[in-house]
Parts: structure tokens; C-alpha cells; sequence
């Protein structure tokens, strides 16, 4: 089994409504075998997505068939991980170059942003999305302008959370940049809104990256005091690109008090420190239950790990959200807790949660004299 073999295989195969051959189109990228199992790359720009599952089919259909293969793992490559793109910084040099060059570069929307707060987890699961929303809605709760951006590009959940799963942003004007989707006043873009529900996202890295940059660079935010950015878990491309490409005035880590969960946590945590990224404090997400006929508190978790890790990095305990079926019940139906239910307890654990964040990230200073005074840089 080898690549001449695969193409050959596919030879046959045709863009749909047309004569042109997928192979003879340059369409087929790279090719790795992994024991018995193909690994074929696609190159589908153009392409529209029902054609594209069609011809992901057709693909592995005819790679199933070769002697030996007993999977096939098709994935897609292309232009702005298909996302609409807005073009480009205009770049004009006059002729003749050298020190007549000059270069005109669009304004970063970022930059009308005060303050940038990554919310990230070491392992899925613990919740980070639901603080995440909740987290935006009490800071628009406390009269801050707020946007929520979604990279969290293999589980996007922010748009169901939101209750505009159905939704699509729009297009500036000037057909530069996305227009933020509004829900309950706060602006709101996910990967999301531009992927199919029933389809998983088989990015690796380096389209994961160019995703992750364009949401910076190619949505227009307006002016706002806080954009919290819900991060995919654990601490791969995704995380590095973001910490490297955006000035994250902070991360909030999210855990619960499980001992795996805090194993992660660490890890997230050293992962920012490590490039350098402030750490604002932990959430401990799922931390009691509270009876809602006796109000006996009870804890599910082990307890003491969360203070343990938050003595040993010095680091502040910011928030502990309630294990909650209305929290829950709220984020599957689109009814964020903070908006649904504003003067509960559950909802008053996200909003000391926002006051936490405000008291370390203050709208009215701009990133950099926050950075230098509350973190010592």
C-alpha cells in the first residue's frame, strides 16, 4: 500500500456536477498510512459542503476497498479553514521600493478592546464553556460592554449556551470582517456558526492556528471592556496560538474539585505561566450541591485539592459555582443562569465571579498598566 496505489484508487472520482477529476484537480494533499489505516488530506476550497460530503464518501469508499485498509480518516484543508474571508491588510508600495516603500495596515479590531480574559481547563468537561457565558453575562450585569468569542474549535457550544445556535453573523460594510452575532447584549462569535452541526471538525494544527488568528483579526468587536475568550481544553495549538498572537490581559482556569480534574488544572496553569500569560485565579466549577428542598449542603468531589493548588502557585481561588440542574438546564436551553435567574445563589456565584475579575482586570485601565502593576511585568 503506498500513495501511487491511493491515487490510482481515486482516479475515478469527480467533483460533483462536473467532469473534472479529483486527482487530475489537484485535490488530494497529503497521504500517511498508519498500519491499516489511510490518512488522506483533501483540498476542498470552493467546494460547498454537501458536495464536500459527498465526495468525503466517495473517498472512503474506494480507499475501504484496497487490500489492507481497514479505516480511512479523510480530512479537510481549506483557505481559512472555509470560514468567508475578509481580505487581507491593504499593502501598497509604490514602485520602485526601498525607502519610497510605504505600507498602509488595517487598525486590529483587538485594539479597541481593553482587556482580553482566556478561560481555559486542562481536561473537558469540567464546565469551562457554562462559566465561560456566565462569566459574559456578569460582566454585562455589572454595566460592562462585553463579547464572548468561541475557539473552543472541536466542542463549540457557545451558541447553543447563548440561544442563537441558529444565528449567522453578518458582514461589515466594507466586507472586511465578520459582524458579532448580539445575544442578550453581548456580542457573541463561534466556530460554530460557520461549521455544520452533525459534522466534526478533523482540523489539524496549522488550520486549527489560522482559525484561531482570523477570529482575532477579522471580527469586528467594536469597542468593548471585556472579551472573553472560551478556549478549548487542555494546552495545544489552539492555546499556544491564541497566547501568542493576543494580548490576554489573563486566564481564568476552570477545574472542579476532582483530583484528575486538578491534575489538568495544573497543567493549564503551568502552560501559562510559561508563555508568559498571567493567571487571574481558579474557578472551582461543580463545588457543592445545595438540596433545593432542605438546603443541606453536600460535596461530591473530594475536598482540599483546590486549596492545595491554589496555595502551592499562589494564585487566588476566584469563584465556587454550584453543582446545579438550573445552571445545567439553563446552558441546554439557551437561558444562561445569570440572565434566567439573576437574583438566585447560583447566579450570584457568576456574578462574585465578575466582580473577582473586575477587581484584577479594571475596564477603565488599558492592558498594559494593568499588566505591569497588578503582575509585576
Amino acid at each position: 500500500m503506498d500513495q501511487q496505489s491511493v491515487l490510482k484508487a481515486l482516479e475515478t472520482i469527480r467533483l460533483p456536477g462536473t467532469e473534472t477529476g479529483l486527482v487530475a484537480d489537484d485535490r488530494v494533499g497529503e497521504v500517511e498510512f498508519e498500519d491499516s489505516e489511510i490518512i488522506i488530506t483533501l483540498k476542498m476550497d470552493g467546494v460547498s459542503r454537501e458536495d464536500r460530503h459527498t465526495l468525503e464518501d466517495q473517498v472512503t469508499e474506494a480507499l475501504s476497498s484496497l487490500d489492507g485498509v481497514t479505516d480511512v480518516c479523510v480530512e479537510i484543508e481549506m483557505a481559512k479553514a472555509d470560514i468567508p474571508s475578509a481580505p487581507e491588510a491593504g499593502i501598497s508600495m509604490h514602485s520602485g521600493g526601498g525607502a519610497d516603500a510605504q505600507v498602509k495596515t488595517k487598525e486590529r479590531p483587538l485594539s479597541r478592546i481593553k482587556n482580553l480574559i482566556g478561560v481555559a481547563s486542562g481536561k473537558g468537561g469540567v464546565g469551562k464553556s457554562t462559566v465561560s457565558v456566565n462569566l459574559a453575562m456578569a460582566l454585562k450585569a455589572r454595566g460592562a460592554r462585553v463579547g464572548i468569542c468561541d475557539i473552543d474549535i472541536y466542542g463549540p457550544s457557545i451558541p447553543i449556551q447563548m440561544g442563537v445556535a441558529e444565528a449567522k453573523p453578518g458582514v461589515s460594510a466594507d466586507q472586511q470582517r465578520f459582524q458579532p452575532v448580539d445575544a442578550y447584549g453581548v456580542k457573541v462569535m463561534s466556530i460554530g456558526f460557520l461549521v455544520d452541526d452533525d459534522t466534526p471538525v478533523i482540523w489539524r494544527g496549522p488550520i486549527v492556528s489560522s482559525v484561531v488568528k482570523q477570529f482575532l483579526d477579522d471580527v469586528d468587536w467594536g469597542d468593548l471592556d471585556y472579551l472573553v475568550i472560551d478556549m478549548p481544553p487542555g494546552t495545544g495549538d489552539a492555546q499556544l496560538t491564541l497566547t501568542q498572537s493576543a494580548p490576554l490581559t489573563g486566564a481564568v482556569i476552570v477545574t472542579t474539585p476532582s483530583e484528575l480534574a486538578l491534575v489538568d488544572a495544573q497543567k493549564g496553569l503551568q502552560m501559562f505561566r510559561k508563555v508568559d500569560v498571567p493567571v487571574l485565579g481558579l474557578v472551582e466549577n461543580m463545588s457543592h450541591h445545595v438540596c433545593s428542598n432542605c438546603s443541606h449542603e453536600s460535596r461530591p468531589f473530594n475536598q482540599g485539592g483546590t486549596e492545595r493548588i491554589v496555595e502551592q502557585f499562589g494564585i487566588d481561588r476566584l469563584a465556587q459555582i454550584p453543582l446545579d440542574h438550573d445552571i445545567q438546564r439553563g446552558s441546554d436551553e439557551g437561558r444562561p443562569i445569570v440572565a434566567s435567574a439573576p437574583d438566585s445563589h447560583q447566579a450570584q456565584a457568576f456574578l462574585a465571579l465578575a466582580d473577582s475579575v473586575m477587581e484584577k482586570c479594571p475596564a477603565e485601565k488599558k492592558k498594559s498598566g494593568l499588566l505591569s502593576g497588578l503582575f509585576g511585568r
